[in-house]
């Protein structure tokens, strides 16, 4: 791969310090490429004394893994890594294989003797990129084993409590970056942590998939204001892209801790359509103005009626696109501490070209009041900065729900407000949601609707499982464009073969672990 330009640079990922394997076939890949290459330049001590937690094999088979993974997910993919010293944290929580600066050195190395091309970042304004080079990707059409022989998140930390930072103005906002901490510190952690695993093995286990994607990638286009120009942004749909974490944000245990990850959260909602889960169809639920009726919850009123985004019309448009104005206007007022905070972030957030991108502050404020009219009960939940508090009860609305069905072992998908399900799971899935809701906001109803009318399969479920001999005539009747291409059959096999193999002794994942 030659590198020329800089959009070639800027499509990369970080390097993913988690990835692992410990397949026979894989370690013996490692260890060949290892001895041929490296193994005389990297001589590790041997005899007593205290062994170093990460040795440089170690970090050179986490590097590798991540390149072919890379690879295989798309071949123009780089991988992007800082070569600072003070990125590399061997004894944070949040690096569990304890890559430690050492990676640098053999980076250097693989470049040296050609197995990598490599473009430093420091004059580009990025961060250094690497990539296989032939020589090397000839090395992994020899050994052509399948990337689900890969752990993508091996002991990564799935509770994360982000740290805060001081704003120009003085405010503290979330820094997006995870800090350190204890799990005395808080006494839900243990918890937390045990039920985020399980649901990520059930995750792993699971084939989730775009039905309709030939590869494993999702290009999605953006306006990218820093160029003044449309740009794009792959996204990557496959097995290791299902990770899910647990984030609270500004150093509290009480502000966040939504769920996020998984590529389900990254793609457009009617892209979502299209997803299955284990070669089932899916639905999408979602809860209508879900902060909207926490904050009535929480003053003690009654669920809201009709749509509480709808108010008297103001412009000469369908009263669909005014909806949508005010849900994004209502929606950024309850995560802002002021007015004047509202305006230019909706105005950011609309397509280029659209009316609602030129919308002066006095056409907005004419929307915000007409909103405020509507719910004077819960106004001061308005640039008040509550977004974060009540995030931390949706959290766990989703953890209550997803927990009850990872008990079932059923893949339930959250994005936030909303979740996706297999279609036979619907009304369980509804029926699970207004019992969490009503459970923990005292009896509180929340509307929910779907994406997509779901034909009743009632007669045919039992236990959320479908009889297909029964349901034939409506699989067989189903509309072309919801038919499954090749790329997505090939993967859905290779899946299977996979669930197929880790079942055999000689692959159990639990065995000790050797380079």
């Amino acid at each position: 791969m030659k590198i020329k330009t800089v959009q070639q640079l800027e499509y990369s990922r970080p390097l993913d310090v988690h990835k692992w394997s410990d397949y026979p076939e894989v370690n013996g890949f490692v260890n060949q490429i290892w001895d041929e290459y490296l193994a005389s330049e990297f001589i590790e001590p041997e005899g007593p004394g205290k062994r170093a937690k990460s040795p440089s094999k170690k970090q050179f088979k986490v590097l590798l893994l991540d390149l072919y993974v890379a690879l295989k997910e798309d071949p123009e993919l780089l991988i992007g890594l800082s070569l600072a010293k003070r990125f590399f944290k061997p004894n944070s929580r949040y690096n569990a294989l304890h890559i430690s600066f050492k990676i640098i050195d053999v980076v250097h190395y693989l470049k040296k003797v050609g197995l990598i091309g490599m473009k430093l970042g420091v004059k580009l304004g990025l961060s250094t990129r690497i990539w296989p080079t032939e020589k090397l990707q000839r090395l992994f059409q020899q050994s052509n084993f399948s990337p689900l022989l890969f752990r993508s998140h091996e002991d990564k930390e799935v509770i994360v409590l982000n740290d805060t930072e001081l704003q120009p103005n003085g405010r503290l906002s979330d820094s997006g970056k995870p800090q350190e901490y204890s799990d005395e510190d808080y006494a839900e952690i243990p918890r937390m942590r045990k039920m985020l695993l399980r649901y990520n093995d059930l995750l792993r286990r699971s084939f989730i998939d775009l039905q309709n994607h030939e590869e494993p990638v999702y290009r999605r286009r953006f306006w990218n204001p820093k160029k003044r120009a449309w740009d794009e942004k792959a996204i990557v749909t496959g097995h290791h892209n299902k990770f899910v974490r647990r984030v609270f944000y500004r150093g509290s245990w009480q502000l966040g801790g939504r769920f996020h990850g998984g590529f389900w959260q990254q793609i457009d909602g009617d892209k979502r359509e299209q997803i299955r889960i284990n070669d089932f169809r899916t639905v999408e639920l979602d809860f209508s103005g879900l902060h909207i009726n926490i904050a009535y919850a929480l003053e003690g009123l009654g669920p809201i009626e009709g749509d509480p985004y709808e108010v008297e019309p103001l412009f000469n448009v369908p009263a669909s696109e005014q909806r949508a104005w005010v849900k994004a206007l209502s929606l950024t007022a309850i995560n802002v501490k002021s007015e004047d905070q509202i305006y230019p972030a909706f105005r950011q957030a609309q397509p280029t070209g659209s009316r609602a991108k030129r919308f002066r502050n006095v056409e907005l404020r004419k929307l915000f009041d007409a909103f405020k009219r509507k719910h004077q009960a819960i106004q001061h939940y308005f640039c008040s900065d509550q977004g974060v508090r009540l995030m931390n009860i949706d959290g766990e609305i989703v953890a209550r729900v997803l927990e009850y069905f990872t008990d079932r072992d059923e893949p339930i998908l959250s994005i936030h407000d909303s979740f996706i399900c297999r279609e036979q799971c619907k009304e369980e899935l509804t029926r699970v949601m207004n019992q969490t809701v009503s459970d923990m906001l005292a009896g509180f109803v929340i509307g929910i609707k779907a994406n997509k009318e779901v034909a009743d399969l009632s007669s045919v479920i039992q236990e959320g499982n479908i009889n297909v001999t029964q349901a034939k005539d409506h699989y067989l009747n189903r509309p072309k464009d919801d038919r499954r291409c090749d790329g997505y059959l090939k993967r859905w096999e290779e899946h299977k073969s996979w669930l197929h193999m880790i079942e055999n002794p000689i692959y159990e994942e639990t065995s000790i672990r050797k380079l």
